[in-house]
């Protein structure tokens, strides 16, 4: 009986071991370009705080990314944060570009960053989303843990439903199942 507890449990093992290295070698493999979406939008930069704060944050619910541009040139992240620090009287006055953060200022990565170092960065500085640059320094996309946990299942062939996916956006974390941070991490340090 022993032994064959001792069996099962050395079955069970190695089964873990090989799903957690599968999926390290996935976050090696995978880059930003293959998760990251175009679930931004992007804002006339010259626009004034309130004709912004007027268009779009009245009545949405869920706040979206949102970067500045003009004269075809991104500008930088809006940061709602950063407008609820504007004193409102002069919401008439100032621009977005006025409060928008220049794209080299924020945190981000290139199209051809892995996806485990993708995922150390969200992790490490507790940001709800990263922004994809693409080679020329422009925005190619954004990337948040449900873009993750969606490329890595899509990838390994897992069933994800888009309410799961919906959920990990919500919260804004990994599910407890699944701790893509520490993997990530471990990844990295084993190469």
């Amino acid at each position: 009986l022993w032994i064959a507890l001792l069996g099962w449990f050395g079955i069970r093992s190695a089964t873990s071991y090989e799903r957690v290295t599968t999926l390290q070698q996935t976050l090696l493999q995978l880059v930003a370009k293959d998760a990251m979406t175009s679930e931004y939008r992007v804002v006339d930069a010259n626009q004034t705080l309130r004709s912004f704060a007027d268009l779009y944050l009245l009545g949405t619910s869920s706040p979206q990314v949102y970067f500045a541009a003009s004269d075809g040139r991104y500008r930088g992240i809006v940061s709602i944060d950063d407008l609820r620090l504007i004193e409102r009287s002069q919401w008439d006055t100032q621009t977005l570009q006025d409060i928008a953060r220049p794209l080299p200022e924020i945190p981000s990565v290139i199209e051809s960053t892995n996806l485990a170092e993708t995922i150390n960065k969200l992790e490490t500085q507790q940001l709800p989303h990263i922004t994809v640059l693409s080679p020329a320094g422009a925005v190619a996309g954004v990337i948040d843990r449900g873009d993750v946990v969606q490329a890595v299942g899509k990838t390994l062939n897992l069933r994800i439903t888009d309410a799961e996916v919906k959920r990990i956006k919500e919260e804004g974390s990994f599910p407890p199942g699944l701790q893509l941070g520490a993997i990530a991490s471990r990844s990295l340090t084993a190469r």
